[in-house]
Parts: C-alpha cells; structure tokens; sequence
C-alpha cells in the first residue's frame, strides 16, 4: 500500500519506476509516475526522450481535455513497473517532470484508490 503525493494539490497517486531504453538497458532512470486512469497512453518527460535516446516508432493523433485533436511522435521504451517489465512500450512526450502512467500499462494491474484514506495498492 502506497501513500497519495501530497505535495501536489489534489492529493495523488504516485510511484516510482524505472525506464530505459528498449535496446539498451545498461542506463536505466528511476523515475516517480503519477497514476492517470484518463490517460488511453502513458507519457515521459521530453527530456527522458532526449537523455535515453529513444527511438521515434510512430505518429499517432492524440486528443487532449481541451478535446482539440493534436499529431504527436510515439517513442519505444522499457518501463518497469513493482516486478513486472513492459517491453517496447509506446509513449508520447509531455513537459512534466513526472511521468503519467496511462491505461496502456495499468490495465495490466489491479488498482485500488482510497480517496478517504489518500493511499492505493497496485498489484
């Protein structure tokens, strides 16, 4: 069971986990996550892309809460989430600091947010 981040404001689920580059794992960032069950696909900050030197595996059309439709870049990457390791894993960049770990991923996990208590189990 982990505790919600509550230096962001509202409270949130957060972890960490690594990523590196689906090629070559000997350089490997750990990294928090923000759990985001809105989100269709996960996203890393620009400047992982940049550091890991992942490669561009696609472009797909992406529609963000403002709904206005936007063509982005998908790179590959290796995300290792509480044991288990999603290989070739498409992501899209964004500005944060922290990565949002999209239904991509979480769909393979039990997930449990208690709001009341500001914690949650992924399993």
């Amino acid at each position: 069971m982990w505790s919600y981040n509550q230096e962001v404001q509202p409270p949130a689920p957060f972890l960490d986990l690594v990523v590196h580059h689906p090629e070559e794992t000997a350089q490997a960032i750990r990294i928090q996550a923000k759990i985001d069950t809105g989100a269709d696909i996960s996203a890393i900050p620009a400047v992982l892309i940049t550091q890991l030197g992942l490669p561009t595996t696609s472009k797909i059309v992406i529609e963000g809460y403002d709904g206005i439709p936007a063509t982005v870049f998908t790179y590959g990457v290796v995300i290792e989430v509480e044991q288990a390791h999603f290989r070739s894993q498409e992501v899209i960049a964004i500005s944060e600091q922290y990565i949002l770990l999209g239904r991509d991923v979480l769909n393979h996990f039990y997930l449990h947010l208690n709001g009341p208590e500001l914690t949650f189990n992924l399993s």
